[in-house]
């Protein structure tokens, strides 16, 4: 037992280069293949647990690095090292086999963002181990755990993180990419990702288009929950208008259907995009007194007249201190439709979208042709 009185005597020295140069040894000692008796290897860990206890953090980082790979190193000194300081920890929880269950499980629950994300990126993860992990309900978690194809996910699981990516667009790419995806789990956020991802879920799944049409349906809805009370939308509502513009999803009866539940910024927003015109610009639209304005648009966007009649109505209604449309006002503006083309209307819009005040110049309530 020379070498181990060697070790002894090392561990005297409690200067810093003193404690690196004994967590070396013992290290060597213990992994570079020499043969200890269970008594020998007893009194090894003995020593790493004063060494753990009295060493700077650097020793620690370097003795975690030495220990992770090992799945014979001793279990308590791995659980401690797992719960130091992230910079110790971190090759300890990606690496370490001696883990169970039980450890990381405590360790999520114990320990902040930097500890999850660690524990989120280990090689293999069970689905119990997963649902604590999703429980923190940290985004970047998240985002990581649906990114490792070592986790195992649980239906519930699943369902859990489908309905968060509907709110947070980060996680709905990864969870596209999910083997444990189901077609009603992908139907629900299919109107909230890109042209490209929503062609990836029709390859993967044969989905109706009465299923796709009630998402849509389920969108538009959160998107009113969502905005109701509040005068401007969020990022990710934005993010959300953009989307179903993208899918061609922001329909007349769409429109109507936003006005019809009071949601004039919604209605707005939702208009605005398939218009090319931004907030300023809807705001003078809206509040343009004749409506020759929203006449001119609907026309510029081929709205069919019966639609542009229920979207003119509802949203004169939905301005501050109108109730009731004059019916006198209908016929004009509806005369006005009818006088007009799509062609001649649009390079008005397009003018627009340069220029909002001109939104307020509209000379074609006395004007017998559009192109006079």
């Amino acid at each position: 037992m020379a070498h181990l009185a060697d070790l002894f005597e090392m561990a005297r020295d409690r200067s810093q280069t003193g404690r690196r140069a004994l967590a070396d040894k013992v290290g060597d000692f213990y992994f570079a293949g020499h043969s200890l008796s269970d008594r020998e290897r007893d009194l090894v860990v003995d020593i790493l647990r004063q060494v753990l206890r009295d060493a700077e953090m650097d020793v620690r980082r370097s003795l975690a690095e030495r220990l992770a790979p090992h799945a014979e190193a001793p279990r308590d000194l791995i659980v401690t090292l797992a719960n130091d300081q992230i910079e110790i920890a971190r090759p300890i929880l990606l690496r370490s086999e001696v883990l169970e269950d039980e450890d990381l499980i405590a360790i999520v629950r114990a320990h902040a963002e930097a500890h999850q994300l660690a524990v989120a990126g280990r090689p293999r993860i069970s689905t119990a181990l997963s649902d604590v992990l999703i429980e923190t309900g940290n985004t970047r978690v998240a985002e990581t755990l649906l990114g490792n194809r070592g986790a195992s996910l649980s239906g519930q699981a699943m369902i859990r993180l489908t309905n968060v990516a509907r709110r947070v667009p980060p996680l709905r790419s990864p969870l596209l990419g999910r083997p444990e995806l189901t077609p009603e789990l992908a139907t629900k956020i299919y109107w909230l990702v890109s042209q490209e991802l929503r062609r990836t879920i029709l390859d993967r799944f044969a989905i109706p288009r009465a299923q796709l049409d009630a998402a849509l349906q389920a969108t538009l809805q959160d998107l009113i929950d969502g905005t109701r009370g509040r005068t401007s939308l969020t990022a990710d509502q934005l993010e959300t208008v953009e989307r179903m513009a993208e899918a061609g999803a922001i329909t007349p009866q769409v429109l109507i259907q936003t006005l019809r539940l009071g949601q004039i910024d919604l209605f707005k927003a939702l208009f605005g995009r398939i218009a090319g015109l931004g907030p300023e610009a809807m705001h003078q639209l809206i509040a343009e007194t004749g409506g020759e304005a929203m006449t001119l648009a609907c026309r510029a966007l081929r709205i069919d007249k019966g639609f542009f009649a229920s979207i003119f109505l509802l949203s004169r209604a939905a301005r501050p201190g109108e109730q009731i449309v004059d019916p006198r006002e209908l016929s004009r503006v509806l005369a006005l439709y009818d006088r007009l083309t799509p062609e001649s209307a649009l390079p008005i819009l397009q003018g627009w979208r340069q220029n909002p005040a001109a939104i307020n110049l509209v000379p074609l309530r006395r004007r017998e042709r559009p192109d006079a």
